[in-house]
């Protein structure tokens, strides 16, 4: 009996982009929060809205579609490396089967994204195994940041906000 014949087959969620984005923030998987949401970040421990809502003027509790409007409309895009997985529970550690999402497609589409944030090791290594042919794109920069997940405790939010303000480096004009 495999993996999948015990847990259900989960998908994530549709990438948050438009023509306008030129970073593009990379989960590993919504946590089981986030799918029952349909929001990315949607455990209210994690980080990632708090971050972001100081990086750019927004209020992090604002209604989910004001935050997403804001990211978009600071050229912040948001997506996960992986498609579809098995997981039991939210944990990284536990995902089993996984497939990628289309990311070569999406950059094709999108030629104005240029940086690409890892959201954690994870997500990274995901990446590396499902996609290679990402870090061999001279136009694309990318940096793995920490994680905003409340699993990643050690670095408290001030450490992750300073990392995470590269972003706002990439998108000032050079």
């Amino acid at each position: 009996m495999s993996a999948t014949d015990l847990r259900p087959v989960l998908t994530g969620l549709p990438p948050l982009i438009d023509d306008r984005s030129s970073v593009l923030v990379l989960g590993s998987f919504p946590s089981k929060q986030s799918l029952a949401k349909h929001e990315y970040y949607g455990n209210p421990q994690n980080h990632f809205w708090q971050i972001m809502g100081i990086l750019f003027s927004f209020d992090p509790q604002a209604p989910y579609g004001e935050r997403t409007t804001a990211l978009i409309s600071n050229s912040v895009a948001v997506w996960d490396v992986i498609a579809e997985c098995s997981r039991e529970g939210s944990g990284d550690d536990a995902i089993l089967d996984a497939t990628a999402n289309p990311l070569l497609s999406l950059l094709r589409d999108h030629p104005n994204v240029r940086h690409i944030a890892f959201n954690g090791g994870t997500a990274l290594r995901a990446a590396r195994v499902f996609v290679p042919d990402l870090f061999e794109d001279g136009n694309v920069e990318s940096q793995r940041f920490p994680s905003t997940s409340p699993r990643h405790a050690r670095l408290k939010l001030e450490a992750k906000l300073t990392a995470w303000r590269q972003l706002k480096d990439w998108l000032s004009p050079e």
